[in-house]
């Protein structure tokens, strides 16, 4: 089951936020660089239990 992207799943909890205040979050969590390599970026789908994506 998708549930979102992880643009989407940032944004989550700031529905206002804007794109940078998205990207910025993940910068101070030390995600962007990650998220930048997936082949989808921000865009890639996540499924319900966030397995589909590793940073191992």
């Amino acid at each position: 089951m998708i549930c979102g992207t992880i643009f989407a799943n940032i944004k989550y909890g700031r529905e206002y936020a804007s794109d940078e205040e998205v990207y910025q979050a993940a910068r101070l969590a030390r995600a962007d660089s990650f998220i930048r390599q997936l082949p989808d970026g921000y865009e890639t789908l996540l499924n319900e239990e966030g397995t589909n994506i590793s940073q191992g």
